[in-house]
């Protein structure tokens, strides 16, 4: 069979029939492709990592041709196959809703044909590259079948390629790696801002009194579950609060708020796992005879959207800025550092340019609300935050409290240093979330730098 003979549309969605034998090995998973999918492979090998799903490379006897959702024309010789099940790969006896699978094909499908920043779905996007100098493109995984008896997804392979936590963990202080931190900083947080903003007003929109919407766009994420911290965060604080932690806390108000954010908060959609080892880069090599040797970032490619769900802005800009902030902390990485001071400037400017008043007014005319703070918002000063954008969006409190809430669980549950470095980084958390829990402003993502003591570097930017 040749590439010509083995066309189709992404994305098919079918029900295969339900396999009789578990798909977590290589055998059985080459057995399936072979008698039930138009992707017979030539061999499969399990890949590393990840802690909810088994991921699978194949090889393909022949090359497969296909028409993506942008109307482009495709030949693959390799797909990622993921399996997934209601225990997860990692660890057998945790739990996990197979429903997140409807919502990772949903969330492709729908985000996908978005005109995000990164994207280069419009010429406007094109122009501002122009402008600012070519930026890397931002680009969602390419579904090309999903079988939805079995929970089985086959992707478009990208290749053997780093994720941004792995190179910039090997490559803590390569300047090199430094530009390409603040490059991919820039672009994720323009591209989330972007995403966070057209949630927004969907929301918005499909919760006005004039919607004549029966299925709303975001109906599939509002059920849909996430990975939950805070009874970690609770357990931490029983073994930290009493030693060395200055300042009186009222750690049941702190967790309880944040508990009623996560649960009841519902302005944006979120990708619900938006951290750096769920980014793929690709970097680009000077052509031979350049005048330069550095290389550059060309792409990133952001995975994992089984967990998107509608929830609080803060979800999603936590979670990165917690992980490039570890990178700085626990690997002394001014590359995770540049990643961090890039991230969340993009997104503020992103927000505060395109969230504009004229923006923003025209939504609540048509919608008749207004924006609603998140649950940890304080009192406002701050007319930009308070008028002009989606207050959850620039609320550094909850930010700020998310950020080390995740700090402190990931650093018990995951080896990032020793167990003394990690103790301190814990009981830094906890003093900050106390002199978080005590601020009455929250008037920037710029506040989140100062408190976690990256300033300087802030005020260059």
């Amino acid at each position: 069979m040749d590439a010509s003979s083995a066309t189709t549309t992404a994305v098919v969605e079918k029900s295969l029939p339900l396999s009789e034998h578990n798909l977590s090995t290589e055998e059985v998973i080459h057995a399936y492709l072979n008698q039930h999918t138009p992707f017979p492979a030539s061999s499969v090998t399990r890949l590393s990592g990840g802690f909810a799903n088994w991921t699978y490379r194949a090889t393909l006897r022949d090359p497969y041709e296909f028409t993506n959702t942008r109307n482009q024309r495709k030949v693959v010789k390799s797909i990622v196959v993921k399996f997934s099940s209601d225990v997860a790969a990692a660890f057998g006896t945790v739990a996990l809703d197979l429903y997140r699978t409807k919502a990772e094909v949903a969330a492709i499908k729908l985000v996908s044909g978005l005109d995000l920043p990164g994207m280069r779905l419009s010429k406007a996007d094109a122009d501002h590259d122009d402008e600012a100098g070519a930026r890397p493109t931002v680009s969602l995984p390419e579904l090309l079948l999903y079988d939805s008896t079995n929970h089985v997804g086959c992707y478009v392979d990208l290749g053997p390629l780093s994720t941004l936590k792995d190179y910039l963990k090997s490559h803590p202080s390569n300047p090199e790696a430094i530009q390409l931190a603040t490059d991919a900083g820039h672009s994720l947080g323009e591209f989330l801002a972007g995403l966070h903003l057209w949630g927004w007003k969907l929301l918005q929109t499909e919760h006005s009194p004039t919607s004549t919407s029966t299925t709303p766009p975001l109906d599939v994420f509002y059920r849909n579950g996430a990975w939950q911290t805070i009874g970690v965060l609770e357990g931490v604080i029983k073994e930290f609060s009493s030693s060395s932690i200055e300042g009186e806390a009222d750690w049941e108000k702190i967790t309880n708020v944040m508990r009623r954010e996560v649960l009841e908060v519902n302005e944006t959609f979120n990708h619900g796992d938006f951290w750096t080892g769920n980014v793929l880069i690709e970097i680009q090599t000077p052509p031979i005879g350049s005048r330069t040797e550095t290389r550059t970032l060309k792409a990133l490619h952001l995975l994992d959207w089984e967990t998107a769900k509608t929830g609080s802005a803060s979800t999603d800009i936590a979670q990165f800025a917690a992980e490039a902030f570890m990178l700085r902390q626990f690997s002394a990485s001014p590359a995770g550092e540049a990643l961090l001071i890039s991230f969340l400037t993009a997104y503020e400017d992103y927000i505060r340019k395109k969230g504009s008043s004229e923006t923003m007014e025209k939504v609540k005319d048509d919608v008749g609300t207004a924006a609603k703070p998140s649950a940890l918002s304080g009192s406002s000063d701050d007319s930009t935050t308070t008028t002009t954008t989606p207050n959850g969006m620039l609320d550094s409190r909850s930010v700020l409290a998310r950020l080390c809430t995740h700090v402190v669980t990931i650093g018990k549950m995951v080896s990032w240093a020793d167990k003394e470095t990690t103790d301190i980084t814990t009981r830094m958390m906890l003093q900050v979330l106390i002199e978080n829990d005590q601020r009455s402003t929250t008037k920037s993502l710029k506040d989140v730098l100062t408190l976690l003591g990256v300033v300087e570097q802030a005020r260059d930017q």
